[in-house]
């Protein structure tokens, strides 16, 4: 993808070595709407919050280097060597018939979305889920507008069956999932 003089964004899978390159990732946003789920109804509610950045980067990257370590897929998008986006995928089957994948990270640097990004790294993630012999990919969304309403553009929908250990973990999230075949 080229915008302007910049370079092209590259593509590929993260080494182990490359987790920490997760910091270099610049997470500013201005939110001002989150969803709440409601009786089984998203439900928009105005509300302001300015995100400077990721709390407890060292844990994130900690994360990142277990899901690498038990199988897991870490996808980027590079502006030169700049991590500018990021998914990654564990390599588990959960849910109660053991046929979902978790999509456990989706981030794209503030300058650097609305360009595609994260719908060309969803995709290597969609195939890679796939491999991994997943039904269904699941989700726990910051609940955010923009962040929902990405979801929901690539095919996801609120799931009707929560993962409890994950909605333990993650109760102020929008859990949602996307049938893989």
């Amino acid at each position: 993808m080229k915008q302007g003089n910049e370079d092209y964004i590259t593509y590929r899978a993260l080494t182990r070595d490359e987790t920490p390159k997760y910091g270099e990732i610049d997470r500013y946003e201005i939110v001002e709407d989150i969803y709440y789920l409601r009786e089984g109804k998203l439900v928009l509610e105005k509300e302001y919050y300015e995100i400077k950045g990721f709390d407890n980067m060292e844990n994130r990257i900690k994360n990142l280097t277990e899901i690498f370590d038990n199988g897991g897929f870490l996808y980027g998008a590079f502006h030169s060597e700049k991590l500018v986006g990021l998914g990654s995928l564990r390599n588990k089957l959960i849910g109660k018939n053991n046929d979902i994948i978790q999509l456990s990270t989706m981030h794209v640097s503030a300058n650097y979305r609305k360009r595609g990004i994260a719908t060309t790294i969803f995709s290597a993630l969609k195939g890679k889920a796939i491999e991994f012999g997943g039904k269904k990919m699941y989700v726990t969304a910051t609940p955010s507008k923009n962040t929902v309403h990405f979801y929901m553009g690539v095919g996801f929908k609120v799931t009707d069956e929560p993962i409890p250990e994950l909605l333990e973990q993650e109760p102020d999230d929008i859990h949602m999932e996307i049938k893989l075949l």
